[in-house]
């Protein structure tokens, strides 16, 4: 169904739950520009919308203009502080110097940059045309178009890199199966792979989900802010174990799981700090 749905992203079926592939998702509330659907079967929270996937060939692709460049730098902090944690975290399980590194979803090539700077190889996929032009003007970054499902991928690296990471990403792909599937075949044996994304479990997320069933769907609270129809929007959010269980599905070992990069590097975390978000190591495994 998801290999029909890639070929087909707007005729996928939104009863077949894409965590566990049951045809037991319902809707469950309207939100703005879309339904969140809701499985009977393993409680996973999805939106029913999909990106097109990138054509390369747009008739009159947008250009990285004046309007364009000033709002994509005015966020480049976002999000900024979290950066050399995200380095330190993938050195503790990689010696980075000379190591293939693909940063998928790389948005502007920040964390490339890191890498480049630790004498890593990076390689970054980027599906948003006017981020990879302000990669490549800004920072001198080439990114890739075509995302990790496309059949290049396969073709050429398949057990070629070290490390891959999707930093607030696996939240915004199609079919976060398939994405997973696709790069533990792109991991060399043993290579290691860093997600980090939010967590359905916080409780602004929590109450409205509580609004929501009280009142028959038709208030959600805050729950539109969770998700969008925008292109590259979130389109599902996990919880801790849901995630878990998508990774180990996909054939990897699960390393550690926490809600900060403090506590992951042995640091000792705040006594308050909110579990918004999850962060998962794993490592594909040595055969024999």
């Amino acid at each position: 169904m998801q290999s029909e749905a890639r070929q087909d992203p707007q005729g996928y079926d939104f009863r077949r739950c894409k965590l566990c592939g049951q045809q037991a998702a319902e809707p469950f509330c309207r939100l703005t520009g879309g339904t969140l659907q809701v499985c009977r079967h393993c409680d996973f929270h999805f939106l029913d919308h999909l990106d097109p996937l990138p054509s390369g060939n747009e008739e009159q692709p947008r250009e990285l203009d004046e309007k364009s460049w000033k709002y994509i730098s005015e966020r480049l902090g976002t999000g900024e502080g979290e950066l050399p944690w995200r380095l330190r975290l993938v050195e503790k399980y990689c010696r980075l110097p000379g190591a293939q590194c693909l940063d998928i979803g790389a948005g502007v090539g920040q964390f490339l940059l890191l890498l480049r700077a630790a004498k890593a190889n990076g390689t970054g996929i980027e599906p948003s045309r006017l981020r990879r032009l302000f990669a490549r003007r800004e920072f001198d970054l080439h990114l890739e178009e075509q995302t990790i499902e496309a059949p290049q991928w396969r073709e050429k690296y398949s057990e070629y890199f070290d490390v891959i990471t999707l930093w607030d990403v696996i939240e915004h792909v199609n079919f976060p199966a398939e994405t997973l599937s696709c790069a533990f075949q792109l991991l060399k044996p043993g290579g290691a792979l860093l997600i980090d994304t939010p967590s359905r479990t916080v409780l602004p997320y929590r109450l409205s989900l509580v609004a929501a069933r009280l009142s028959g769907g038709r208030v959600p609270l805050f729950l539109s802010s969770y998700y969008s129809a925008l292109p590259y929007g979130h389109k599902q959010i996990f919880t801790p174990r849901q995630l878990t269980r998508l990774v180990a599905q996909a054939g990897f070992q699960i390393l550690t799981q926490g809600a900060g990069y403090d506590e992951l590097l042995g640091l000792r975390p705040p006594l308050l700090r909110p579990r918004s978000k999850i962060i998962l190591v794993a490592r594909k495994p040595v055969a024999g």
